[in-house]
Formats: structure tokens, sequence, C-alpha cells
């Protein structure tokens, strides 16, 4: 602990920190409803670094195209649609009070995007346009983070792991003027030796001639619906039923994560000539990776970014991938866009072809084109991707029958040769390979309450890389909210699931269906102006046949914030669950430091229960803390392998600093 206690002390005296306002704040804690159904048990998302990003860089709402507005994760086309149309007509918008009241507009969505806007008019500067002035007008933006497990693992234990208990994070962005972004980063592992185990830098420069956009260091690049190349992390099937389909590419945007493996390091640029904009990208990065001895063929690429033992460290950077490419984007008007793509993925190494869904070679090259556009009432999107040997293709169409009323179908088809690592496109996998599929989704408003309600069925060619069979699958889902009184909003779920899974039956190989049934009720209940309840009771059914198994299990939790001051929020959660097996786990998705997401699986039999708050001066200062605990009374050992801990309490700290100046 030793040195958390100089980091702490130096990074306070000789660095400057972020401020979350009150409006940005409100916003995160609204994307919990987007994240809750993710199946993900990773603490750092580039999710919210991405909503980061465009919190940081707002849409100019005056130039905006509906198309711009969709990158927004809050955003609906309805909605959208109908800002940009009382824009039009209204010549401009220039402050909130100019967003109320919109016709055809949902204003509670409205309320939730505006720290995603920027209103009024841009007084257009060159770069070079008196530079001394703009260099004086720098913004320097800090994240502390340290994260401790009070209790000991069985690596630290047997001096496996060689580095502290503690995981530190620390993030620096400078702004210029909006017109230069320096961004660095930081990152050490519980169990690692180095302070910098990590170590990220990007740098943009808006608005220089033609360049729209220069890029230097890391970065992701979006293009399409993620058939060819997307970030590494996408909103998939969620309580949203239609919203989720579509996305918003932004082509490259600047890297601010600590995953440590999946994004682009080289030169990206966003050159506009009138409705076309040509962004080229090239990228040179080493990457973990296990690889064969013998053949010195890569068996596997390595994505945890773990260095904390002399096998992981083995591992370290093993191969080098080198990517270039370009998109063409074409803005027909302001509710047509079509765009192309081209680029090529070349690895120092080969991969060798360890079962039927990975492909051996080095070389991979890439040919995609997309196009969305809106024709009165409907709203179609799309995107088709070659890999010089098999096409896969998604196509989406959303039918905006008035503001209550939306229809969604989705059409997706993934070859099992269509072999991409940096794809994630929307699916029942998200990998873009081995899946067909069809969604269909509706959104209803009601005086009665919102329902949202979709099915989707899929069909895997290989039920997997080693069965040479297909499996097949379906997942329904309801799920109505209402605010029965003007404090208290019921939210009621149901969601059933079924799969085909690979088991060894009667001494040979055979498909096994699961079904799993999810009953959810929570009633959320604002008992004072700066108190906020929230209660939830889940439970799951699962059987399998032909085996004819049953198991079940449930989830109570009771949630409290309070504000006892303006600039003070307290909260908490206990959870109550039992479930018979890994198998009926049950995700609960937690508040937590802005920048982590904490989905945990709650499993067996136990409580967990976490307290935060988080405290804000005026000079900008934000202190964020949380403490979290699991307890299971019938449990010797918590964990597995390095990771296990001895004893059935498994306890963490988390503390963050966040400071503007």
């Amino acid at each position: 602990m030793k040195y958390f206690y100089f980091h702490l002390i130096f990074f306070i005296l000789a660095l400057d920190f972020y401020s979350q306002q009150k409006d940005t704040v409100m916003t995160y804690d609204k994307l919990e409803d987007l994240l809750e159904d993710a199946t993900l048990e990773n603490e750092d998302s580039q999710i919210y670094d991405l909503v980061e990003h465009l919190i940081n860089n707002p849409i100019h709402l005056n130039k905006a195209s509906v198309n711009d507005l969709l990158r927004i994760p809050l955003m609906d086309i309805q909605t959208a649609r109908a800002i940009i149309r009382h824009r039009n007509l209204k010549g401009g918008v220039y402050k909130p009070e100019d967003l109320q009241n919109i016709e055809g507009a949902d204003q509670e969505i409205i309320d939730r995007i505006l720290p995603f806007l920027k209103l009024g008019d841009d007084i257009e500067t060159s770069f070079f346009d008196n530079i001394a002035k703009q260099l004086s007008n720098v913004k320097f933006n800090y994240r502390f983070r340290a994260q401790q497990d009070l209790q000991v693992r069985k690596g630290f234990s047997t001096g496996k792991f060689e580095g502290s208990r503690q995981k530190y994070y620390n993030r620096i962005k400078i702004n210029v003027a909006n017109k230069i972004y320096i961004g660095t980063l930081l990152e050490k592992d519980a169990g690692e030796k180095s302070f910098a185990d990590f170590s990220s830098l990007h740098i943009r420069i808006n608005d220089i001639s033609i360049f729209k956009t220069i890029i230097l260091g890391d970065y992701i690049f979006e293009f399409g619906q993620g058939l060819a190349i997307w970030s590494p992390y996408s909103f998939s099937k969620g309580t949203d039923a239609v919203n989720v389909l579509s996305k918003g590419d932004g082509n490259a945007v600047p890297y601010t994560s600590s995953d440590e493996n999946q994004f682009l390091r080289g030169i990206a640029l966003k050159l506009n000539f009138g409705r076309f904009t040509i962004s080229p990208f090239f990228s040179y990065n080493k990457k973990d990776a296990s690889v064969d001895s013998i053949s010195n063929r890569i068996t596997s690429l390595i994505i945890d970014g773990f260095h904390r033992t002399q096998t992981e460290r083995r591992k370290e950077n093993m191969i080098s991938e080198k990517v270039f490419g370009t998109s063409i984007d074409y803005n027909l008007d302001q509710d047509t866009k079509f765009g192309w793509l081209y680029y090529r993925s070349s690895y120092s190494n080969e991969f060798v072809k360890t079962n039927q869904l990975k492909e051996s070679g080095n070389l991979y090259e890439y040919l995609s084109g997309t196009y969305s556009t809106i024709l009165n009432q409907l709203y179609l999107s799309g995107e088709i991707a070659y890999n010089m040997t098999s096409i896969a293709s998604i196509h989406n169409a959303t039918i905006l029958v008035d503001k209550n009323f939306s229809i969604v179908f989705s059409f997706r088809n993934f070859p099992r040769n269509y072999f991409n690592i940096h794809a994630s496109s929307f699916g029942e996998r998200g990998t873009a390979q081995n899946e067909l599929g069809f969604y269909s989704g509706i959104r209803l408003r009601t005086d009665y309450g919102i329902f949202n309600i979709y099915y989707d069925q899929f069909k895997f060619p290989l039920a997997s890389g080693n069965y040479n069979f297909s499996s097949t699958g379906n997942d329904f889902l309801v799920y109505y909210t209402n605010s029965i009184f003007p404090n208290t909003e019921i939210r009621l779920k149901y969601k059933t699931e079924t799969k085909d899974f690979v088991q060894v039956l009667n001494n040979g190989l055979a498909l096994v269906k699961r079904n799993q049934q999810n009953f959810r009720a929570e009633v959320n209940y604002k008992a004072a102006k700066n108190v906020q309840l929230r209660t939830r009771i889940e439970y799951v059914y699962l059987t399998s046949t032909p085996l004819q198994s049953k198991e079940s299990g449930y989830l109570f939790f009771q949630d409290i914030k309070y504000v006892p001051i303006s600039n003070l929020n307290l909260s908490g959660r206990f959870v109550f669950f039992s479930t018979d097996s890994y198998n009926s786990r049950i995700y609960e998705f937690e508040n937590d430091l802005i920048g982590i997401m904490s989905n945990p699986a709650l499993y067996g039999e136990g409580l967990r229960w976490y307290f935060m708050a988080r405290y804000s001066t005026k000079l900008g200062l934000n202190l964020s803390l949380k403490y979290s605990e699991l307890y299971k009374p019938n449990e010797r050992y918590l964990g597995s392998g390095d990771s296990e801990i001895k004893g059935n309490i498994d306890n963490r700290l988390n503390f963050q600093i966040d400071f503007n100046f």
C-alpha cells in the first residue's frame, strides 16, 4: 500500500483533475438501462469510453444529419427526425429551451441526449488563425483510479504473481481550443510488476484545410454495421427492442480504454470533399498471442492483457499486425448515406487452423459496402462485406408508424468461413461468423405503459468449431415499464431463450436443447426529493431435453440512493441470491465508478452488497469510492486457479479521482 499513497499524493499535487457535470452524470445513470442485459463480467468497458468521447466532442446540432444523431446511444430514429425537422423549421437551435415540446419527439430522450449536443453556430476559424490565443485556451483532464482486492488470491500467496496487489489506472486528456486533443493512459493490473504495464497515447487535430481529423497514435475504426471492422464492444439485444440495430459509425475514434490488445496504433485521417468523406488509416501494433514453438504458428490471440506470471509475460507482444485501408462515405442528402471500405491486415506469423471456424494464413483482405436511408416512415440500413472467400450481410428495416409505435426487422447471414477478428456486429454471438438469423421487434407507447417486445430466431451452420452439424435457437423478450404514480415506476420483464448444446449422451455426441426462462419484477420509487429506492426480484428456470434435467434460481436486491447535500451522492445495494449451479446464474448490473462496467454473474447461494459515494467540489474535484463484498456461506474457496481465494468472502475497494482545470 505504500506505493498507493505515494502515487495518490504525487498526482494530486502535480496534475489536474476532471469533473463531470450534473447532466452528464445523469446521462451515465440512464446508460444502465442499455447495459443491463449485457452478459459480460469484465470491469473496464470501452462502451463508457466511447460515451465519454461523444460527450467531450458533442455533435453540432445545427449542422447534423439524422445519421449523425443516431451515433448517440440513447437516440431513436423518430426523435432524431423530429429534432432535425424542428431545427429546419426554426432556422437553428441555440439554447436547450428550443428543444422543448417538439412535435413527434420523445421529450425524455431529448433531455437525456443534451450532453451529446452542441447548440448554436460555430465561428469558423482556421487552425492557424490567432494561434497564440488558441494555445492559451487549454483544458487539462485527469483521472486516477486504484483498486484493491482485500482477500489474498492464490497467485500472490504462492509467489506466482510477482507484482503488487493493487490495480492502477491513470489517464490525462488535454484539449487545446477544441483543435488539438492529446490523451495518454497508464495502467497496471493486480499482480503485474510495472506501473506502466500498458501505455497508450493519441493526438487528434481537427479542421486543418481539407483534413477534418488527423489522429496519431492509438485509435479504433468503426464502419457500417460492424461486419468488416468495429470497436471490440457494442450494444446488442436488450430491453430496447428497436434502437439496438443500426449502428452510427464514426470511422476513426481516439482510443482511451485500457483493453490492451483490441485497438489500432498508427495514423488515421478524415478528409472532406463536399459530400464525400475519405478516411484512410494505417496501423502497426504488437499483440499478445500463444505461438506454437515448433511450427511458429499462432494458436490463439490473448486479449485479457494480464502479464502477472512468467508464462503470461512470454506471450506478451509475441506477434505484430499491420492494417491499412480506407473508407469512402457519400452523403446524398441529410437522410441518405452510402459507404465503401477496403482494408488489409497481415500478421508476422501464420494462424494455425485449429478447428473448422478458424482460417490458416497471415494475410486477410476485406471489401465492404454500407447504406442507410430514410424514406418517409421507413428507415433502411445494412452492410455487405466480402473477405475474398464468402459474403456476410445484415439488413435492417424500421417502420415508424407514429411516435408511439415502431416496428423493426433485421436479417443477418454470416457464413461459417467468414473469418474476421475485427468484426463486431449485431447477433447472438457478435462475431459476424457462423450465424443465420432473423430479428423482429416492436416498441409500443400507450397510456398504460411502454412495451418492448422482440423475437429472434437463429441458426449456427456449425454447432461448434469441432462438430460438423448445425444447431438452432430462439430468443423472446417482453419488457414493460409504467409510471403508475408520479414518483413510482414499475418494470416487468419476461425472457425465454432456447439453444442447442453439444453434449455426450449415451456414449456419443448429441444436441441437447436447453430452455431458460427469466422472470423479473422491479419497482423504482422516489421516496423523497433526495432519496430514491429500487427493489427487484428475479427468477430463472432451466430445462434440458432429452436429459430431463431442471434447475432454478432467484435473486432479490434492494437499492438506495441518497443525496444528503447537492454535491454528495451515496448509494448502496444488498443482493440475496440462490441458484442450483453456474448454468442458472443471474447477472446484476451495478452502479460503479464512471469508466467501469460491473456486471457480475451470481450463482450458488450467498449475499452481495456494495456501498458507493461520490463527492464533488466547486473546484472541479470529484472523489468516488466503492466497497463491494461477496459472501457465500457454504463455500470454502471462491474462484479458481491463480485467482482462487481461500475462504468464503471476496471483497474489494475502489477509489477514483477526477479533476478538470
